[in-house]
């Protein structure tokens, strides 16, 4: 498992979407977004990163403390040390207050001609 120095991610919201600040949970510590543009209303865009310099053994995006938010797709950019940076699409989810999704993907596994 490398370490995860920051990631970025890109939201797109689906007719329902919400007004409530954007979480993430990393190893179960819930934290804002940091550096976010646009945003989680029904069809924005929202754009947010975190630079974590830690072992990812869990990260999620939390759903909102109220309401639901339909997310039709998300976008997550990996930047980890010793391995070139890689991105990973989501497809559609709704969250709410009793929901969250894994968002942590493993590098892909190196390849080679043979």
């Amino acid at each position: 498992m490398p370490k995860l120095n920051k990631f970025n991610i890109e939201i797109e919201t689906g007719k329902t979407g919400t007004d409530l600040p954007v979480h993430f949970t990393i190893n179960n510590h819930k934290l804002p977004l940091e550096d976010i543009q646009g945003g989680v209303g029904p069809s924005e865009t929202f754009c947010g990163g975190f630079e974590i310099r830690s072992f990812a053994h869990s990260l999620t995006l939390v759903g909102p403390e109220s309401g639901r938010w339909d997310i039709q797709k998300m976008k997550v950019d990996y930047d980890c040390e010793h391995t070139p940076p890689y991105s990973v699409v989501f497809g559609a989810v709704t969250l709410d207050e009793t929901t969250e999704v894994n968002i942590w993907q493993d590098p892909p596994l190196p390849t080679w001609d043979v």
